[in-house]
């Protein structure tokens, strides 16, 4: 008999909150930085082929180390994803930052936890 033999269950982000939080983000990047928003999503999809929302949202830890390769350096990288961060968040800045620090610790179930615990409401408010 083993005692802590049960493997954890991963956490998934319901398809709704997925789509609201990848439309939202889509928008922003769009009206703020065009190109950015193209190259990267090109660069994801050669690379894992998905977009780099998707990726974010399913394996987090895994899309913020590429964002660091992408931009050629950490800080780079953690400017932008809180940008995105404080918008999924609706600049909260609680979450906002346990949200970047678990993306930079790959704690890629605290993350998912985090966008499941505030996507109840504020996912309707579009993103400003």
């Amino acid at each position: 008999m083993t005692l802590f033999g049960r493997k954890r269950k991963e956490r998934v982000i319901d398809e709704e909150t997925k789509r609201c939080i990848k439309r939202n983000v889509i928008n922003y990047l769009k009206r703020s930085a065009p190109g950015i928003y193209t190259s990267l999503n090109k660069y994801y999809l050669m690379k894992f082929n998905k977009e780099f929302i998707e990726l974010l949202l399913e394996e987090p830890g895994k899309c913020y180390q590429t964002l660091i390769v992408y931009f050629g350096n950490p800080d780079s990288a953690e400017y932008f994803i809180y940008c995105l961060l404080e918008r999924i968040f609706s600049f909260n800045p609680f979450y906002t930052s346990t949200a970047l620090i678990a993306l930079k610790e790959g704690n890629d179930d605290e993350f998912k936890r985090l966008i499941m615990a505030t996507s109840s409401g504020n996912m309707q408010a579009t993103i400003l």
